[in-house]
């Protein structure tokens, strides 16, 4: 990478949320070759089950790094992600297709992760973003999507037609007592991040054949 370069992902990055932005960088980066390219409402919805599972294993919403409301179509969306996103795009970080879906350029992206990674304390923050992605190849796509929009704080601010924001307190209670059922009967590992995940959305969208039966 060039000096001029740096410096014009660095001057980006300066007007951004740091946690958005790595959050974009890891997503793009760490998702499986089979899911991409993804869209950008479905980085979006990976960013949001991150902050989800990072709830699940102990720790507070508010220390997330930034926020989620609901779009029109009833998913989470975060207007600093969208910011960290399009800075990942104009630096060169990753590349839009004709149907407007994002794959990451693989050396540039790569060498850019690693600096980031060695900045700040992101160790502990990317395998719940991992396991984010890697939901999509344990369950289809639509399917996450259903439950994620059927979740506590989205599925009422969907039907009431709010623009409301997502993961206040009461729907933080109520995910994690979900996930303290799940994670009862599983019996995972404590650093297992994917599996009661995976359980997690397949009991959503089980109650949604259920509701359908």
């Amino acid at each position: 990478m060039t000096k001029s370069k740096r410096r014009c992902i660095e001057a980006a990055v300066s007007e951004i949320v740091p946690e958005a932005y790595f959050d974009a960088l890891v997503i793009v980066n760490d998702a499986p070759d089979a899911i991409l390219p993804m869209s950008v409402n479905e980085m979006h919805l990976y960013s949001y089950l991150g902050c989800i599972f990072a709830l699940f294993k102990g720790h507070p919403v508010a220390d997330w790094g930034y926020g989620y409301s609901i779009t029109s179509e009833g998913f989470p969306w975060s207007i600093d992600l969208d910011s960290a996103r399009d800075t990942l795009w104009r630096t060169g970080l990753i590349e839009v297709d004709h149907n407007g879906l994002m794959s990451p350029k693989a050396v540039e992206s790569a060498t850019e992760l690693e600096i980031v990674m060695s900045l700040g304390p992101w160790t502990e923050r990317r395998p719940w973003l991992q396991a984010a992605v890697e939901c999509a190849l344990a369950l289809p796509m639509g399917a996450i999507k259903h439950a994620i929009s059927r979740s506590p704080g989205v599925a009422s601010s969907f039907f009431l037609g709010q623009r409301a924001k997502l993961l206040e307190p009461a729907d933080a209670s109520l995910l994690y007592q979900e996930y303290e059922i799940v994670n009862a009967v599983l019996g995972t590992d404590a650093h297992d991040v994917l599996s009661p995940a995976v359980i997690w959305l397949s009991a959503r969208i089980l109650r949604k054949e259920e509701e359908l039966a």
